[in-house]
């Protein structure tokens, strides 16, 4: 499925044809690059997806229908945010690291196009959820997407030297990252809020010792990385609350937002 994790001809096909005008031949090489392809195969699969709409050849040349990609990026914009009135709140049990992550963005990403919020809040007692390999890439472009647009403020509740080195790789103008414990905030808890809204992940209180505990031995992240993978196989049940609280939202920010700055519009 397109830019999903499995991917058939035509998915690699579209995905290298999305990022630059290329030949069939060109194309070819790229593909035989990931599995072995005749440049027949190749020719047949380009004139299936040009069939199809989804692609044009223009002389030598393929590229995406744009008309096609317009209607796509529609569809895909219309995923409603959640509807929660004030002082509402809604809780979703995962047994899964990765499934709970993807829901985690389903949530997120709408909510962000639906409140006109400048700044999101963020607070892990440790964001080893940055280096879980299954979901490495969609984290590291959820972090690229801030921007003067929005900005992101992220409280981390350790300064080991696996929380440094996280602060050190991701942190930049718009993604400030804050380094300080925070006893208002249980350590099985990671928070986020937008607006008025508050997503609270909580950890099984015995998987966020065992992490803490890893972070405490102030090894590097590379060290520590396979044991909490090992860990997040089996995380036991995971509780993710959705809560639409103004008060609380209004709280909780004053108390993170002590160390972070808005970068002066010119």
């Amino acid at each position: 499925m397109l830019f999903s994790a499995l991917k058939s001809v035509e998915d690699r096909t579209v995905e290298l044809a999305a990022g630059t005008r290329m030949t069939i031949k060109s194309l070819h090489t790229e593909l035989v690059k990931d599995e072995h392809l005749s440049l027949r195969a190749v020719y047949k699969t380009v004139h299936k997806l040009i069939d199809a709409g989804v692609l044009l050849k223009v002389g030598k040349q393929i590229m995406i229908d744009h008309e096609w990609a317009k209607s796509v990026s529609e569809i895909l914009s219309t995923t409603p945010a959640p509807l929660l009135s004030s002082n509402e709140r809604a809780v979703y049990t995962f047994v899964s690291v990765e499934h709970l992550d993807a829901f985690w963005k389903t949530v997120t990403l709408p909510l962000e196009n639906s409140i006109s919020a400048r700044e999101i809040f963020f607070y892990n007692p440790h964001n080893f959820w940055a280096y879980l390999p299954a979901r490495k890439q969609s984290e590291d472009a959820y972090y690229r997407h801030f921007s003067d647009k929005r900005y992101g403020f992220f409280t981390i509740g350790g300064d080991s030297r696996a929380d440094t080195e996280f602060k050190k790789a991701y942190q930049n103008e718009y993604l400030q990252i804050d380094l300080r414990d925070i006893t208002l905030f249980r350590r099985t808890d990671h928070v986020t809020i937008l607006g008025p809204m508050i997503i609270t992940v909580r950890l099984a209180k015995g998987i966020s010792e065992r992490i803490d505990k890893l972070y405490a031995s102030e090894e590097s992240l590379e060290s520590i990385l396979p044991e909490i993978i090992r860990i997040c196989q089996k995380p036991g049940k995971i509780r993710f609350m959705l809560e639409n609280n103004p008060k609380k939202a209004e709280r909780l920010k004053k108390v993170l937002a002590r160390n972070f700055y808005f970068k002066r519009r010119e």
